[in-house]
């Protein structure tokens, strides 16, 4: 069931937590009343699917998730659709056999996946047919567990433009875009361009802060970074947007950023606090 609100229906990810262990990304999550954890790493393994918690021990897994009224709304890999290497495509059809399995186990409706960057000497247009062809395999991967691949705005499709180039003959249904709120933004697109456009294409949206210091984004607490967070919330308020916000504070790349017993609270906070007053 599709949640009615995304002020309500809060989720964060792991890389905001990379040291907490599974019990304690329970814990803390249900003590901030958030419903959902997207699972990107736990500890020392950023792929969940080699974890015997999500293997051979997932129905305890499960089991401690329900137990404290939380979700697994969308999957996150490592995949890449710009990936000409046979052998790498094929590994990484493999990594998504895996995590579509574990989504049809857990009821998760989403995957993640990137459009990556465009190798040297290929084409942009070379590029965009075989993003489009790997995207129509994972289709044809998630389709039979239930669950469907989005298109995260990253790499070299991060402006509301070049997703659609991609995903734009897709049927809704089958593929889908998560919308990280700052790549697009950074690249010049307001949230309103880019919600314009992406409308009911967007089925999952990652939520951060950060300012920018010598050419990287640095992870900081809502609403005390540089993005138009209010802009975000209003545009995705505008399109009817009415699924899971996750916080993604890159703590696990960015050591020096917001500790996660800070950063987590505070989205929950933040997000209901600026949801009531927006009416959202």
């Amino acid at each position: 069931m599709q949640p009615n609100s995304f002020c309500q229906h809060l989720t964060f990810s792991t890389l905001a937590s990379p040291n907490w262990t599974l019990r304690q990304i329970m814990e803390h999550a249900a003590a901030s009343n958030i419903g959902g954890v997207d699972f990107r790493g736990v500890g020392a393994e950023l792929d969940i699917t080699q974890l015997k918690e999500f293997g051979a021990d997932l129905p305890n897994t499960l089991r401690l998730l329900a137990e404290h009224h939380l979700q697994m709304p969308c999957l996150n890999t490592s995949v890449v659709l710009v990936t000409p290497a046979l052998t790498k495509w094929e590994a990484m059809q493999e990594e998504l056999q895996r995590y579509a399995r574990l989504a049809q186990h857990s009821g998760t409706r989403f995957i993640r996946v990137f459009g990556g960057a465009i190798p040297a000497g290929m084409s942009r247009d070379n590029a965009r047919q075989l993003a489009r062809s790997h995207l129509k395999q994972a289709v044809e991967i998630c389709q039979p567990h239930g669950c469907k691949p989005l298109l995260e705005t990253h790499d070299a499709w991060t402006v509301s433009s070049a997703v659609m180039e991609i995903i734009g003959d897709f049927d809704p249904d089958h593929a889908g875009v998560l919308w990280d709120l700052e790549h697009p933004w950074r690249s010049g697109e307001s949230p309103a361009a880019t919600a314009s456009v992406l409308k009911n294409r967007v089925d999952h949206v990652h939520i951060k802060d950060t300012i920018r210091t010598d050419g990287k984004s640095v992870p900081m607490l809502l609403g005390e970074g540089e993005l138009p967070l209010g802009e975000c919330l209003k545009a995705l308020k505008d399109v009817g947007y009415a699924g899971w916000t996750c916080l993604e504070t890159e703590k696990r790349w960015h050591t020096d950023g917001p500790e996660p017993e800070i950063s987590v609270p505070q989205f929950a906070e933040y997000m209901r606090s600026n949801g009531d007053q927006a009416g959202l």
